[in-house]
């Protein structure tokens, strides 16, 4: 014979005696809380069940017009909490609660895009499983550069023509962001790198034309010579600008005329050049552009 040792099982029975009258309504709740031996369980539960049926079956023959019926208590339904993701947003908003069952939605902020085609996740048993949700950053990852340390993305395009002595580096960025909703200047970013991987890009993709293979960037010297700033007046060690430069740049004079930093390419790769605004006459030089994104 197969034995079983006594263990104590903690049953909560909890049930609503709901009648109504013409005249009122009234709640009788029953809630008993039994601590009981395992071989006494199968008894316990038949007298708890004799004894409800009974009751609900006095009541219905006094005249009430309701049954009684079992209900649920607040402690007996699980919830998900709604949390952040990075450049994206859930509806409901973070901070929420969702029933047991229900689904939240995931929409990517502008200038990122979604990982996959699934955008819902669903509250099973009190956990919102999010994990295939994810907002990637920048339009793409073949032709935008992402820099981490802005939350900005970078891309090469190629020079437009302007008026003869013009000196407009933005020129080449207006409404480049505009597709997707997010306004576009100049590149800029202590992150050297990232603007050079960007630069590496577009000469890879032949973006500018052969003989004007150049980039501007948003950093400049317009103070000092060789004193250079971002374009939002963030000083650039000027160690960082030589370790990025190609051999003998940057080469500015006294007069301190060459302030407009370019990226160019040259036979034995890629680095900065310092170089005046307007360049040479017939020469359109493009531009590494960004745009922000909100994370």
């Amino acid at each position: 014979m197969f034995g079983f040792e006594p263990r104590e099982i903690k049953l909560r029975f909890r049930f609503h005696l709901l009648t109504a009258t013409p005249s009122n309504a009234h709640t009788i709740m029953m809630s008993m809380i039994v601590s009981v031996s395992s071989q006494n369980v199968n008894n316990m539960i038949v007298w708890r069940t004799i004894l409800f049926v009974s009751l609900c079956r006095l009541f219905i023959i006094v005249g009430h017009t309701e049954a009684c019926q079992p209900t649920f208590t607040d402690e007996d339904i699980e919830t998900c909490s709604v949390g952040p993701i990075p450049f994206g947003s859930f509806s409901p908003a973070p901070g929420s609660t969702v029933m047991d069952g229900e689904t939240v939605t995931l929409t990517c902020n502008p200038g990122t895009r979604l990982q996959g085609t699934v955008n819902t996740a669903t509250c099973v048993s009190g956990v919102l499983s999010t994990s295939p949700l994810v907002c990637l950053p920048c339009p793409d990852d073949t032709t935008w550069v992402f820099d981490a340390t802005t939350n900005r993305c970078f891309k090469a395009f190629a020079g437009i023509a302007l008026p003869a002595g013009a000196c407009n580096e933005n020129a080449n960025c207006v409404g480049v962001g505009a597709p997707y909703g997010l306004p576009s200047v100049l590149a800029y970013s202590l992150n050297l790198q990232a603007l050079f991987d960007a630069a590496q890009i577009g000469f890879n993709l032949g973006i500018q034309p052969a003989g004007q293979i150049a980039f501007n960037v948003g950093i400049h010297d317009p103070v000092a010579n060789f004193q250079y700033q971002l374009d939002d007046g963030t000083p650039v060690p000027f160690a960082d600008i030589l370790a990025y430069s190609r051999p003998g740049q940057p080469n500015d004079n006294a007069g301190n005329t060459l302030n407009y930093m370019s990226i160019f390419s040259y036979p034995g790769g890629i680095g900065f050049d310092d170089a005046f605004c307007p360049f040479l006459a017939g020469f359109n030089l493009g531009s590494i552009c960004q745009i922000q994104l909100v994370k």
